[in-house]
């Protein structure tokens, strides 16, 4: 998806979004890691052992700038091949794009989607864009698993999230402990 660029969809409040991340998690018996392999969650137990969804591997020339797409009737999840290989190697970034990704199929499976645009106004509760990163965020780093001492450090290696995922998770959660 381009730049500026995103979808309406009903309205979720994240402590809604933070227990269907918790919800999936438990529902495939990974509330007890810290760490969850996203990629074989997709691949291997949605895809090949379940059939509930097809995932496939798109190249640049298909993708473009795309690093993911989740088709709106939830057929099939799709990753550009270079984030295929980093996710597969463990880099946080791409784990993050995965779990976006997963979020997209989870949340936005057949509903009613409307073009927006970043900045109309629109909150961001309201966007595919922003739930769908709040999820990958709940998924890959629950509450649950965050010590009050926790540094972006501990949390990339904790969870195997980028830097920028990491701070912004402990923002968050450190807003909501002192309800700012």
């Amino acid at each position: 998806m381009s730049s500026g660029e995103d979808f309406k969809v009903p309205p979720l409040s994240w402590p809604t979004i933070g227990a269907k991340a918790d919800r999936f998690r438990a529902q495939f018996g990974l509330h007890k890691s810290p760490k969850v392999p996203v990629i074989e969650l997709i691949e291997q137990v949605l895809d090949y052992q379940l059939n509930l969804v097809r995932f496939e591997v798109g190249s640049h020339k298909e993708m473009g700038r795309a690093e993911g797409y989740t088709c709106p009737t939830g057929d099939f999840i799709m990753l550009r091949e270079d984030v295929y290989e980093k996710v597969c190697a463990g880099e946080g970034r791409a784990r993050f794009t995965a779990a976006h990704e997963l979020g997209h199929w989870e949340m936005h499976t057949n509903i009613p989607l409307a073009r927006a645009k970043r900045g109309d106004g629109t909150k961001p509760y309201c966007l595919a864009e922003p739930q769908a990163n709040q999820f990958a965020a709940q998924f890959l780093m629950p509450r649950s698993f965050i010590l009050a001492s926790d540094t972006e450090q501990d949390l990339i290696d904790r969870f195997g999230v980028s830097w920028d995922a990491a701070n912004n998770r402990l923002k968050s959660v450190r807003r909501i402990k002192t309800g700012s």
